[in-house]
């Protein structure tokens, strides 16, 4: 007993400590990441379906209702954009007038005809992004459909891992991939991710948590495979004519005000919608940015109380 109370309150003061927003960053800094955005336009008008559902941890943790109402009012300023909203599961209209699907969420039971739709929609052309606990399903066979349309799913308790990261524990990109071309060969966050998943053949993992010992001498496939990485932090994934993002990462409210972090959805939402990214860029500024020009957020965001729906 003795020694699962101490388990606990390590896995619970790891937490705390992993509960902490990066310092905000210069607006000049970034825009040489973002580069000129101020005339970019989409090439075509997007329709965008936000999925969510009732939130389910503490405050400031998978918050998937006030993500969704950060998110969509952000969406709906870029010119061409439109965004609807779904609870749980899209209805078959929904899925019919969609480019591109965004899910966080606590995955419900989904039925067999459902993942039917839902792989119809992505092998006929719809993009879909998938954030951090949006892989999870249970039992396995379930997990194996959801995995079917975004790549990688959650194996179970017993195969699958997750834990918290810190900013000494460095999450590297493949910036060969155009996802991540051009960006910083790692960023850091306090956060959260998953790994040893589900993964299909068409998946390309372009994301992963190093270990203090990995550098950015390394090539992302030496840090990959070396020692105590956790790979699946980021992938790609095709099936028939539709485009997948996904992360594992996402947990903390706080990462998504992050500029560097909205950099990255920001980049994985137009791979998958086959544009290009500059037309989203003021979505890594808005709402985040002081009198000063320093764009993130100081506040840890945890004083909340889920909600339902």
């Amino acid at each position: 007993m003795k020694n699962w109370i101490t388990l606990l309150f390590a896995l619970a003061f790891t937490s705390l400590l992993a509960a902490k927003p990066n310092q905000p960053v210069p607006k000049a800094k970034l825009l040489q990441l973002t580069g000129d955005f101020e005339k970019a336009s989409l090439s075509k008008d997007v329709r965008i379906l936000w999925l969510y559902g009732p939130e389910d941890h503490r405050g400031g943790e998978h918050d998937y209702i006030r993500v969704k109402e950060l998110f969509v009012p952000l969406l709906n300023k870029i010119p061409r954009v439109s965004v609807d909203e779904a609870y749980q599961f899209p209805t078959q209209a929904q899925f019919d007038k969609a480019d591109l699907l965004i899910q966080f969420l606590h995955q419900p039971a989904i039925t067999d005809k459902q993942f039917a739709s839902y792989q119809k929609f992505v092998d006929d052309g719809g993009g879909v992004v998938s954030i951090h606990e949006s892989c999870i399903i249970r039992p396995i066979d379930r997990a194996h459909k959801l995995a079917g349309c975004i790549g990688c799913s959650w194996k179970g308790n017993k195969d699958s891992r997750w834990s918290k990261f810190s900013r000494k524990e460095p999450l590297f990109l493949n910036t060969k991939h155009p996802v991540f071309a051009g960006l910083p060969k790692s960023m850091r966050f306090n956060d959260e991710s998953y790994w040893n998943m589900i993964q299909r053949d068409k998946v390309e993992v372009i994301g992963a948590v190093g270990t203090p010992a990995n550098t950015e001498d390394q090539s992302f496939e030496e840090v990959l495979s070396s020692k105590g990485a956790r790979g699946q932090a980021f992938w790609t994934y095709t099936s028939g004519k539709g485009r997948v993002f996904g992360t594992t990462t996402g947990h903390f409210t706080y990462t998504y005000h992050d500029p560097m972090y909205r950099l990255l959805l920001i980049r994985g939402i137009a791979w998958a919608l086959e544009e290009k990214p500059e037309a989203f860029m003021p979505i890594v500024f808005d709402g985040i940015t002081d009198e000063k020009g320093m764009v993130g957020t100081k506040d840890t965001m945890m004083n909340y109380r889920n909600r339902k729906k």
